[in-house]
């Protein structure tokens, strides 16, 4: 077949805006950054409903450039170029179909359908509902008839139209979460004093290989290392929180804690004093953590020691949020201050397991 020139210049502009979509990982809560954006039945298909600035979605599959969203009960489409990465709170319909109204009662009118499997951004909750983005309108449903998530920043691998795991990956046997409340242990004596394991009460540091029910799969990263005769994961670093965090909104919450994450490690530069009296606002962290042994509320309850092997610092940090994106290939992200203290920058490699109960938070001496 042969090209006309105006032809095969639509077809390279076409492939030049494909190419400069940038990668979303399927599963984690996005937002338009577009004024208006064409929302369609397949990528470059017909046009089905628009989106504006601001309204978030959980994205799906991501075809050339195109990342699949649920939209009016149905899945669509929209150019990955006019979407951004979020960190929100999100559920899955876990009824065959669920009515969204226009308020947070049955007494509010019908405004759509959404159906088992289909996932949502959480815009806000009132008296046993959801607020969700529908399509162009928001509406409520209940959330006795939904499943939570957790603050999520993407990575969250589904198959599109299921809310199963893939179907290699065998279903692990449902366990029923177990709260946690440790027993404070004495703590002293440098590295081990602080140590407690990979395993705490049915709770897991998470690890390349494990399985992870919010994943849906194996977790992909973190190594099994010796250190000092002890077991720790190892793996890649980063930062998040603060009054400089532009990655979440000013007023996104940690999945674990619902602390504003933006204030957080605020100041950044606290004196020493002001360490020893708020440490809860300095030392904290996320990982991948999985809600099915244990519940999201008893990771609250734990503490994590975090070391540099280059330098042998180490501090004891509290779970605050879920993530990183696994797209990062990260398996923590750290306060500002916990790299300050470790001596660390993004993407350097550190070690994580649990801490004693009754670790105090910081530096470990």
């Amino acid at each position: 077949m042969t090209c006309s020139p105006a032809t095969r210049l639509s077809l390279s502009a076409a492939v030049l805006l494909l190419l400069a979509s940038p990668a979303l990982a399927a599963n984690g809560p996005i937002e338009v950054t577009a004024s208006t954006l064409n929302v369609r039945t397949r990528a470059w298909g017909s046009i089905i409903g628009q989106a504006s600035r601001g309204q978030r979605f959980m994205s799906g599959a991501e075809q050339s450039g195109w990342v699949a969203i649920d939209f009016g009960g149905r899945q669509a489409y929209v150019s990955a170029q006019y979407v951004r990465e979020v960190r929100a709170e999100a559920v899955e319909v876990t009824a065959s179909a669920l009515n969204v109204r226009s308020g947070p009662s049955t007494r509010n009118g019908k405004i759509g359908l959404v159906r088992r499997g289909q996932r949502y951004v959480v815009l806000a909750e009132q008296g046993g509902w959801a607020r969700i983005q529908l399509d162009g309108r928001a509406g409520w449903v209940s959330l006795g008839y939904l499943r939570k998530l957790g603050g999520l920043t993407g990575g969250v691998l589904r198959t599109p139209g299921s809310s199963a795991p893939p179907a290699s990956t065998p279903r692990p046997t449902p366990v029923t979460p177990t709260p946690i409340t440790p027993a404070p242990s004495p703590v002293g004596g440098g590295l081990s004093g602080a140590y407690q394991g990979l395993t705490y009460l049915g709770a897991q540091i998470p690890r390349a290989g494990l399985y992870n029910s919010i994943l849906r799969r194996p977790e992909p990263y973190g190594t099994t290392v010796q250190h000092q005769g002890m077991s720790f994961v190892r793996g890649k670093v980063s930062h998040f929180g603060g009054p400089n965090d532009r990655g979440v909104t000013a007023t996104e919450t940690g999945a674990i804690t619902l602390e504003n994450l933006r204030a957080l490690n605020n100041p950044l530069n606290p004196s020493a004093d002001r360490l020893r009296r708020q440490p809860e606002s300095y030392y904290y962290v996320a990982m991948r953590w999985d809600y099915r042994p244990v519940s999201k509320a008893s990771w609250r309850n734990l503490r994590i020691l975090v070391t540099n092997p280059s330098n042998g610092r180490s501090i004891v940090v509290r779970p605050v949020d879920w993530g990183p994106h696994t797209r990062t290939r990260r398996i923590v992200d750290l306060s500002p201050q916990c790299l300050v203290d470790l001596g660390m920058t993004t993407d350097q490699e550190a070690l994580v397991a649990f801490a004693k109960p009754g670790a105090p938070l910081g530096p470990v001496r």
